[in-house]
């Protein structure tokens, strides 16, 4: 499924776009140029309402920036490669089995099949394969949920490929209304009784059936090429958000455009509401129930972020107006299909939608952007950008490495 942030971040949108800044030669010049003969299918549209971005911003010096970074933000070396690669193999392959064990013991970590049976018909949710079970917690010890009391009682004392029935009784707040307080029998089948990986110790079978790899040293080298691709990605990132934290200081921003802010909520909120409330579900109460706030406050924080939003725009479109940005129709093609890629949209018409009141107004609001994109990545060519000394990179965050292909249901016999 799609998502769309709370409110289309300059900052975010900006960053997206690494190429195809330049000035063109017989191109559109300028924002301005872009509202000519395209009024949008919704003329109350936020992008309808037409201003001289020079009677509310006072440009400062945008020449001559200045910023500095951490350079040890940056650093790849053979420390982060292999902190990196113990967090893959702690999230998604933390235990392999263990060949030296035959018959399962109490505090044993397992992999099993099993069928879970109610008067001999298996029932909705009662089934899976190769689930790990730990004796000990009778939970799994990677997600961490439990199971029904006395569950995994049974796989003690069964040898490696045997199969062994058990009968346990669902408690009786159960979720499930026809299991409450019934009994079932499941069927296990032990796979295997497994061990808990070292990443020091991890073989060339094992990173190519858990990781697609073909050798460790392999491995390696992937994953040393993702942090650096990773850590030049968030230089450019941290460098544009530094180049706008000290532009919002030094250019002036003495209003906004009448009814543009107002505008520009309005849509956020029916946008939000489209999305996330389902048919019959008031915003009110879909906010209360998830967020524990009333519709008021949300709109006071969306208020907020979308003002510092505008702010950013506004001073980017006045920068490429004074330096005569121009709007390339294929550059543009590019920042959208980099949007489709980042966002899972399907076509370029999603995108459109998704960014607007229809696709019309989503379009309209992408090129101005676009076009205030480059003229951010005009200024940021100019910066100059100071690093301090390396000293350790930072841990990479656990996070980073917890795709969906991790995600289980916790839903649990």
């Amino acid at each position: 499924m799609k998502r769309k942030s709370v409110a289309v971040l300059f900052v975010c949108t900006a960053i997206a776009l690494t190429a195809g800044c330049g000035n063109k030669p017989g191109n559109t010049t300028g924002t301005e140029a872009l509202t000519e003969g395209t009024e949008t299918g919704n003329p109350n549209a936020s992008i309808n309402i037409e201003y001289n971005v020079d009677d509310y911003v006072k440009l400062g010096d945008y020449k001559n920036v200045e910023v500095t970074l951490n350079e040890a933000d940056y650093v790849v070396n053979d420390d982060s490669v292999k902190s990196y690669v113990e967090q893959m193999v702690s999230y998604y392959s933390p235990y392999q089995a263990d060949d030296s064990k035959k018959t399962v013991e109490q505090g044993d970590v397992v992999n099993v099949d099993y069928v879970g049976k109610k008067d001999g018909e298996a029932f909705d949710g009662g089934s899976a394969e190769n689930q790990l079970i730990d004796t000990a917690t009778n939970s799994n010890p990677v997600m961490g949920n439990g199971f029904i009391e006395g569950f995994s009682d049974g796989l003690i004392g069964v040898n490696v490929g045997d199969t062994v029935d058990w009968e346990v009784t669902f408690p009786e707040d159960y979720q499930s209304e026809e299991l409450k307080g019934q009994k079932a029998t499941f069927t296990f089948t032990v796979n295997s009784i497994q061990k808990k990986v070292n990443a020091a110790e991890i073989d060339d079978a094992f990173v190519k059936e858990n990781f697609g790899a073909e050798t460790v040293d392999a491995f390696y080298t992937d994953i040393r090429s993702y942090l650096e691709q990773e850590a030049e990605a968030k230089k450019e990132s941290d460098t544009r958000s530094a180049v706008i934290n000290v532009l919002t200081e030094r250019c002036e921003v003495t209003g906004y455009p009448e009814g543009l802010l107002e505008a520009r909520l309005d849509e956020y909120v029916e946008g939000f509401r489209k999305q996330y409330c389902s048919e019959g579900t008031e915003l009110s109460e879909f906010l209360e129930s998830n967020y524990n706030m009333t519709q008021e406050e949300f709109e006071e924080q969306s208020l907020e972020y979308l003002e510092t939003n505008l702010k950013q725009e506004l001073i980017f479109e006045a920068i490429a107006k004074k330096e005569k940005v121009e709007f390339d129709q294929e550059g543009f093609n590019q920042h959208v299909s980099t949007i489709m890629s980042n966002g899972g949209f399907a076509t370029a018409e999603e995108v459109y939608e998704s960014y607007g009141t229809d696709q019309a107004s989503g379009e309209k609001y992408l090129q101005r952007v676009y076009v205030d994109n480059k003229a951010l990545s005009l200024v940021v060519d100019q910066a100059k950008v100071t690093y301090t000394k390396a000293e350790e990179p930072q841990e990479v965050a656990t996070e980073d490495v917890q795709g969906t292909e991790a995600v289980q249901d916790t839903q649990q016999p």
